[in-house]
């Protein structure tokens, strides 16, 4: 599978006309969006070619190219199918409603990248517009592995672009002939990943981001007590910037390590609807909504591409139960949250060590006897 990483670059002040044509292009594509969400609604449904037939033609009538209709279908049917899936899971969910900065949704076919600038195309045929961008230094040199469908949005008064990059395919360091070295990474709440190498174990520690998250619920409720939402306003975006910041440290030191191995191949848990499986005290559920653990798979994929190491997705069940001297699983052997000790063998270690040590033996596994139903491959 090929990781796409995501830059945001800001348009170079654009012009009067140009502003014009974004303010009125991102209201036709909320307008469209909207359409396939009622659609939805009604039908019932989150099938893409339901809502597809239902709507499109409605969304062209409003004088949205082909391309920019299909994303707004396509935005729909990611909203239906989040709503949807809330009810399956009997949670309380109202139904979706779209915020004035939705965006403008460009297709493949809709915007090209030429040089430093982006040329979109507009209702005219062969008419486009040029917007020069504000690139770093440091993604000067990749905007030509720009590839995907990409995104316009207004923060302010300024307009940026969101655009996929996907990483040139670089020859893995695996070797076939050779054993691999699995390094087995739990991710977790209390230790925010616990890497288990040849070598030993490597721990980063969630606590304090725990704690600082915990700070910052704190103050989002006694602002919004004393009812100031100015000061919640202003804290919008910021627990999340900081988050992502901290997953890419995490990722990118994790991808270093596992590049000092002949061989290496990263093993992470496949912790698809966990937020759905795990459910407990408003504190806890909190935390786990909040918890990023997605992305920051994402980013040790997109990253351990790049350096040519493998990640290999296992089976979570068991991981956390299962003694790795005896294999005796079951519940009892947690007796704390942090501890293991195996009822069967008496062997005793740290809960979340002993989680990255299945990951890896379940990885290397699937490495020597292929995979099961349940195994993903990266």
């Amino acid at each position: 599978m090929q990781m796409a990483e995501t830059v945001v670059l800001k348009l170079r002040s654009p012009g009067k006309t140009k502003r014009e044509w974004l303010d009125q292009t991102a209201a036709r594509f909320r307008q469209g969006v909207q359409l396939g969400l009622d659609a939805a609604l009604r039908m019932r449904t989150a099938s893409r070619a339901r809502i597809h037939v239902a709507c499109y033609g409605a969304i062209r009538s409003i004088g949205l190219p082909s391309d920019y209709a299909r994303m707004a279908v396509n935005q729909a049917v990611a909203l239906a199918r989040s709503h949807f899936g809330l009810r399956k899971a009997k949670r309380k969910a109202r139904p979706p409603k779209l915020v004035k900065s939705q965006g403008i949704g460009l297709g493949v076919n809709a915007y090209k990248i030429v040089g430093t600038t982006l040329r979109v195309s507009t209702a005219a045929k062969r008419r486009y517009l040029w917007f020069p961008l504000s690139v770093p230094e440091r993604w000067k040199g990749r905007l030509q592995d720009v590839h995907g469908d990409a995104k316009l949005f207004k923060r302010g008064n300024d307009w940026f672009v969101m655009l996929p990059i996907k990483p040139s395919s670089t020859p893995t360091v695996c070797d076939g002939g050779r054993e691999p070295t699995v390094i087995g990474v739990d991710l977790g709440l209390v230790r925010l990943a616990v890497a288990k190498t040849p070598d030993g174990v490597r721990i980063w520690n969630g606590k304090p981001i725990r704690h600082r998250r915990e700070h910052l619920a704190a103050l989002r409720r006694r602002y919004q007590r004393h009812r100031r939402t100015d000061r919640v306003r202003a804290q919008k975006g910021k627990e999340r910037r900081w988050m992502r910041d901290v997953n890419h440290k995490v990722s990118r030191e994790l991808v270093d390590l596992a590049t000092r191995y002949p061989n290496p191949v990263i093993a992470l848990e496949s912790l698809h609807g966990i937020r759905d499986r795990l459910r407990g005290s408003k504190r806890f559920n909190r935390m786990l909504a909040s918890w990023a653990f997605r992305q920051l798979a994402s980013f040790i994929e997109y990253k351990a591409a790049r350096a040519g190491v493998r990640v290999l997705y296992v089976d979570p069940r068991g991981t956390s139960r299962k003694c790795p001297r005896c294999s005796h699983a079951t519940r009892a052997n947690r007796p704390q949250q942090g501890l293991f000790r195996c009822v069967a063998c008496g062997y005793q270690g740290n809960a979340d060590v002993v989680g990255a040590i299945n990951i890896a033996a379940a990885a290397l596994e699937v490495l020597r006897h292929g995979p099961p139903d349940t195994a993903r491959s990266a």
